[in-house]
């Protein structure tokens, strides 16, 4: 039984090294050399400070964890085939060949640096590098051949990405996250609508490199909310300050690949650093905060709005609007959930950021097109906010410009600026309605102002559009009148509570035609007209 080596030794033929108490394979002070065709079994631990020499091949093959700390030196071929998985303790070099027969090789803090030639044969999902720290599978010289990186964060945990560069010749070195971060390579993971891992991906000499990367996920790295019919690869900005964030553009986003497992493919990658895989969280971000208030719930003894559907427990616990055929979603929105449910229950704080309801907010581009949806949340004092109950909205997927931004409502009639204004990634622009009549776009048509006043120096959206259309009127079929409508959500009855309808024009979770004009929503309809035959949105 040969256990040190301390001189040269050839090996012609199959050699096989037992792990008992002391049988390592340790290279010290000398050089081992296998010629082709011949392999050296081990079951033990490698050591060596020099590189393994000839074209013959390492095995790993022991029936608990081996370890390999090669010093940085060189294994020409080396297969893994212990089930019971290896790890490194120091950094090794590959010079030809590494086979995946069984099991993982751990990296720990340590590297796997491929040689410019060398080769990784049949990974899979149960036999791949799993880069649980700091450690990288490194590729020298990658070029516009594919190279996979076989890696995964833990033993189970499969994520291969695949790399093709058409610029300068570099080293690639890649590892697996276990998680999709909002900051990239550090800070809180997110818990919805990505991949739960990302990768972090460099190079040796900064700069000149053109990627193409695939990357591959299985259905149970899909966080809640993903959804691979419409997602993309996102690389995370560091600089400059304006961009800082994730990149994905909504115009990026595509169907996935593949039937499980899945892929996406992005090309024309020049900056390295987090890569992941989703939807809104890794989407570009670009953040506003309109300030607005609904005319059917606003109280002019408190200057602000009622939160009876909150107190209630009437909000839903998914935006309302996608079920409402007069709202198209766009862009990325569509389906937002509270971060945290009881935000919009009766557990949740009182108060002037107490949510009042959802509002539909939209981005239009400078000829007035809306390119871009996003359900958002409605505080008592008019802050419109993310899906959080606190945030700037972000209408994610869009890149830094300057924009028109409309907001609308289930029974209310939508407003949108009378300008574009410019909007960014890094800080939130506020915009507020209230303030100022000229505010809110003005079509010049309608015979109505583009908003009501509420009190005076305060606007606001007119309220009593129960059929979700444009305008709101008394008279006509019940397809054009929100009179009718109410009558027809009742049903014959006189009164229907509680319910969260557009029906209930003052938002008190009631729906009733008779009494007065604080309690019925006709009488309300009535009042919001103003002797007005009909009211029309300027949009």
């Amino acid at each position: 039984m040969l256990k040190k080596i301390g001189f040269m030794f050839m090996i012609g033929f199959s050699v096989l090294f037992v792990a008992d108490s002391n049988a390592q394979l340790t290279i010290n002070g000398a050089q081992l050399f296998i010629e082709s065709g011949a392999s050296v079994t081990v079951q033990g631990d490698i050591t060596s400070n020099t590189d393994i020499l000839g074209t013959g091949k390492i095995i790993l093959k022991g029936t608990a964890i081996q370890s390999i700390n090669m010093n940085n030196f060189t294994i020409p071929n080396l297969e893994m085939d212990n089930v019971s998985n290896a790890t490194l303790t120091g950094n090794v070099k590959i010079g030809n060949n590494l086979l995946f027969t069984n099991g993982s090789i751990i990296l720990g803090s340590n590297d796997i640096v491929m040689a410019s030639a060398a080769t990784i044969t049949t990974p899979g999902s149960s036999k791949f590098v799993v880069t649980n720290l700091t450690g990288k599978l490194v590729k020298a010289s990658v070029g516009n051949t594919a190279f996979t990186y076989p890696v995964g964060n833990t033993a189970l945990t499969y994520n291969p990405v695949t790399i093709t560069n058409n610029g300068t010749v570099d080293s690639i070195a890649v590892r697996c996250l276990a998680n999709a971060n909002k900051t990239g390579l550090t800070g809180t993971s997110f818990t919805k609508e990505v991949v739960d891992a990302s990768w972090d991906i460099s190079e040796s000499v900064a700069g000149g490199s053109n990627l193409s990367l695939t990357a591959s996920w299985n259905g149970t790295d899909e966080l809640p909310g993903f959804n691979r019919n419409k997602a993309g690869i996102s690389y995370y900005i560091t600089a400059p300050v304006l961009n800082v964030g994730w990149d994905l553009l909504n115009s990026q986003t595509a169907v996935a690949t593949g039937t499980g497992p899945y892929s996406y493919t992005r090309t024309g990658i020049t900056e390295l650093g987090a890569f992941a895989i989703g939807t809104r969280p890794v989407l570009s971000p670009l953040l506003v905060t309109p300030k607005i208030f609904l005319q059917g719930n606003y109280n002019t003894a408190t200057d602000r709005m009622t939160d009876a559907l909150r107190t209630l427990n009437l909000i839903p616990a998914t935006e309302p609007y996608t079920s409402i055929t007069t709202y198209t979603h766009s862009g990325s929105g569509g389906g937002e959930t509270p971060d945290i449910a009881s935000i919009i229950g009766s557990t949740a704080p009182a108060g002037d950021d107490a949510i009042v309801d959802w509002v539909f907010v939209q981005l239009h581009d400078g000829a007035g097109t809306v390119i871009s949806t996003r359900a958002a949340l409605l505080q008592r004092d008019g802050d419109i906010v993310d899906t959080d109950g606190s945030s700037a909205v972000n209408m994610a997927g869009n890149a830094i410009g300057n924009y028109f931004i409309s907001v609308r409502h289930r029974n209310h009639l939508g407003i949108r600026t009378a300008a574009t204004f410019a909007l960014t990634k890094t800080s939130t622009t506020p915009y507020n309605f209230t303030d100022n009549i000229t505010k809110a776009y003005n079509n010049g048509v309608s015979v109505n102002p583009a908003m009501p006043t509420l009190e005076a120096g305060v606007f606001g959206m007119y309220g009593g559009n129960a059929n979700s259309d444009a305008s709101v009127r008394v008279s006509g079929s019940i397809s054009i009148s929100d009179y009718q409508r109410v009558l027809n959500t009742l049903g014959g009855t006189s009164i229907l509570s509680p319910v969260y309808s557009p029906s209930d024009i003052n938002m008190d979770g009631t729906v009733r035609v008779s009494g007065s004009v604080s309690i019925s929503d006709y009488q309300k309809i009535l009042s919001f007209l103003n002797s007005l035959s009909i009211v029309s949105q300027h949009m």
